[in-house]
């Protein structure tokens, strides 16, 4: 099955740090429908089986939901509500999920908001062949060790085969030590394009991750997104 992750950037967190994405997208009504129209395909026309998505604004759901009608969208909202620290495109639902778009008949493993920060946390779903997919957000910095710590043992949750994603805003390295080798990470090839690219357009950081557990994983590509988040969707084929 082909899986998808992105950080698909919540409107807030964009013009408080005033990340380029914005500035190309000034109208974030069209941006949401480019997103959605952008994970829609991937999911109807591209044959991708699940897309685990991080920074999902209230307005994103609330389209994913009506464009994917036969697909269960399942989300799991943070405590923590984004707060506008400038003024900013207007929005209609500031909230912000996590959220995991599988076929129907999928069901919430576990849905939870990491303790040591109200906006980051992790959505397992099971699908309906057995396998389990999560989208995870984790903290940059010192809160990310016990957040790694409770993804570790969401591996040990159930004997079903695992496919993690997300924004993990570390380098592959760090994940390598912290999983172990129990844990398969991807790799992506020579010469991709970074997934958290610079704001300058050169260099960056690859931050976002695919991985699994009691399954492999083959063919780690990242994908076109038309510059409309300040990171670009990771994919590969789970089996």
């Amino acid at each position: 099955m082909k899986v998808l992750t992105w950080n698909v950037l919540h409107r807030v967190h964009a013009e408080n740090y005033g990340e380029p994405a914005i500035q190309r997208w000034s109208d974030e009504p069209e941006r949401v429908r480019r997103v959605v129209d952008l994970v829609s395909k991937a999911l109807r026309v591209d044959g991708f089986g699940a897309a685990l998505l991080q920074e999902v604004s209230g307005d994103v759901l609330e389209a994913l939901r009506d464009h994917l009608p036969t697909w269960a969208v399942l989300d799991h909202p943070y405590p923590r509500m984004p707060r506008q620290k400038r003024p900013g495109a207007p929005m209609r639902d500031l909230s912000e999920h996590l959220v995991v778009i599988a076929p129907e008949g999928a069901t919430v493993l576990r849905a939870q908001t990491f303790a040591s920060d109200p906006g980051k946390g992790v959505l397992a779903v099971t699908l309906p062949s057995g396998l389990v997919v999560a989208s995870t957000h984790v903290s940059w910095g010192p809160k990310s060790e016990a957040q790694l710590a409770t993804l570790q043992e969401l591996f040990h949750a159930s004997s079903a085969p695992i496919c993690l994603g997300g924004d993990f805003n570390a380098e592959r390295e760090v994940l390598v030590r912290a999983f172990g080798a129990e844990v398969v990470m991807g790799t992506l090839p020579p010469g991709s394009p970074r997934t958290r690219p610079a704001e300058d357009a050169t260099g960056g950081a690859d931050i976002d991750h695919l991985l699994v557990c009691r399954a492999e994983l083959s063919d780690l590509r990242v994908l076109e997104h038309s510059e409309l988040s300040d990171h670009r969707p990771v994919a590969a084929t789970v089996t």
